[in-house]
């Protein structure tokens, strides 16, 4: 499945009309009981994504927009980012926000050298590919200590792809 997201000009009404809609949607699928946990996060994300979209993101402002989008969303999220990149498709950005026990903590994933973001999977395939992905369940050994899997999606604006977002599901 290809997720194509274009700029639109939105007034600030059209923004509001958006973030009612994104709400909507989100108790909607909390009340729809046969959604499973990956079409929750697909629904969400995507609304996430059309929100970066309409208002694109900036350096002083992605940190608490993802805080919020993580408060605004089920436990089962276990976190988010969005990873902004450079004209050259390389990491600029990466704030991480994830749950540890009842309190949601942050972390910069560029700022760690042994990370390596710009060859990380979840990060390259969406840039290279310019579309969503899943990962595989894998055990997040030295990070959140979980199982989990990861959806990724570029953020394209006129044909240029200006960020990865992200959301790990935790899986039982």
């Amino acid at each position: 499945m290809k997720n194509t997201y274009k700029m639109l000009p939105l007034s600030f009404g059209m923004i509001l009309i958006l973030i009612a809609l994104t709400t909507s949607c989100k108790k909607e699928a909390a009340k729809d009981p046969v959604q499973t946990p990956e079409q929750r996060v697909e629904v969400a994300q995507d609304a996430f994504v059309a929100t970066l979209v309409a208002t694109p993101p900036t350096k002083t402002d992605i940190s608490e927009r993802i805080k919020s989008y993580m408060l605004n969303n089920p436990k089962e999220f276990f976190g988010a980012t969005v990873t902004l990149l450079d004209s050259l498709k390389i990491a600029t950005y990466s704030p991480y926000w994830y749950r540890s026990g009842n309190e949601l903590q942050v972390t910069d994933l560029n700022a760690d050298a042994t990370y390596h973001i710009n060859d990380q999977l979840w990060f390259r395939q969406p840039i290279d590919g310019g579309v969503s992905i899943w990962t595989k369940p894998y055990f997040d050994e030295g990070g959140g200590n979980i199982w989990m899997k990861t959806r990724s999606v570029p953020v394209s604006i006129k044909g240029k792809i200006i960020a990865v977002v992200t959301t790990d599901l935790a899986i039982k």
